[in-house]
């Protein structure tokens, strides 16, 4: 959609225009009737981000992408960008799919084996064991209280690490405007996957800050643009701190949760708003970069921890199954020897 209507704009057709091709030339009836009612409000003078929204199209960071850009920046050169940061994250998706798919393997093999033990093992050898003497029948117990144990403690883990997972995963990928933003709300919460969420955040931001600097858009402008529409609340509070202070002392204050010190440092070098603007947009390349490193190492650890996983579920069935016949064997072996009955 948003490649032919930036095909459209680059052309000299309006959006509108290109929003009513899209619903001439649509393949189904549903997306004939969206594109119509996302026509009927541009027409009626609504935002393209709020018609979005309103027809439930577009994930959220698509949507912030474009309410910023919807704040002074040529649209046709936000789409511009906008279509760019999802073919990345389409191809980033692409490339992530070997790495994502091992892990939930191994997670679901592991979860597979713990439910077996937990749930059927454990109480069968439990059931077995009542055959014995009472002696045998305490090391069992015992044996497979230990067993029990283990597999609780795997199970928990797996809950854990997959729901990290899964939360990552959908922040980032997910299509739903709903469902990427109570999974980003999650994530921001967690360790680790708060600083990739972060990153992004910050890639997006700085992205369309820099577009609307060297577009000759005011430091006020953009940063009350930005304030608006960016979901990070840090980030809107280190914003509206800096747009307080241009406005009262006319400074640019560096805030660290927004730059690093050679972020800081090149920002001061600085002396026009289009310099500026440059910067802005080299910060936004960087932010990127560094958010595809840190997924990257994510999923890295996830996959050596869901193959950790499934190794221990395999040596709890052992545990549970084998060395409980072992221990059974010995101790019918020792009660045999001291002329004891079973």
């Amino acid at each position: 959609m948003l490649k032919t209507l930036h095909f459209t704009l680059q052309n000299g057709k309006s959006l509108s225009s290109g929003m009513q091709l899209l619903a001439i030339s649509a393949e189904t009836k549903k997306e004939k009737n969206t594109y119509q009612k996302i026509y009927n409000d541009l027409k009626e003078g609504s935002t393209f981000s709020a018609a979005l929204k309103k027809n439930r199209l577009g994930s959220l960071d698509v949507l912030q992408f474009i309410s910023i850009a919807e704040k002074g920046v040529s649209f046709r050169i936000a789409l511009g960008k906008i279509i760019a940061y999802l073919e990345m994250k389409d191809l980033y998706e692409r490339e992530s799919n070997e790495k994502t798919n091992i892990p939930f393997i191994y997670l679901f093999i592991s979860s597979i084996i713990v439910i077996a033990v937990k749930f059927f093992a454990i109480p069968y050898q439990m059931q077995e064991a009542q055959k014995y003497s009472k002696e045998i029948l305490a090391m069992i117990d015992t044996h497979l209280g230990i067993a029990q144990l283990m597999s609780d403690t795997l199970f928990l883990s797996l809950v854990v690490v997959a729901f990290y997972f899964i939360v990552l995963l959908t922040a980032l990928f997910s299509h739903s405007f709903l469902i990427q933003g109570i999974a980003k709300y999650v994530a921001l919460l967690l360790p680790f996957s708060s600083k990739i969420i972060i990153k992004f955040e910050k890639f997006m931001l700085f992205n369309m800050l820099g577009e609307m600097l060297q577009s000759g858009i005011s430091y006020k402008k953009a940063l009350n643009s930005a304030i608006l529409t960016i979901s990070v609340i840090k980030f809107k509070k280190a914003l509206r701190e800096t747009l307080d202070s241009i406005k009262n002392d006319g400074k640019f204050t560096f805030h660290s949760s927004l730059y690093d010190g050679v972020e800081k440092g090149l920002l001061l070098g600085a002396g026009t708003s289009m310099q500026v603007g440059t910067i802005m947009s080299e910060i936004s390349s960087r932010a990127k970069t560094e958010a595809l490193m840190l997924t990257t190492k994510f999923f890295r650890l996830v996959t050596m921890m869901s193959i950790f996983m499934m190794a221990f579920a395999v040596f709890i069935e052992f545990y549970t199954v084998v060395l409980t016949q072992i221990i059974i064997q010995k101790g019918l072996i020792d009660m045999t020897r001291g002329n004891g009955t079973f």
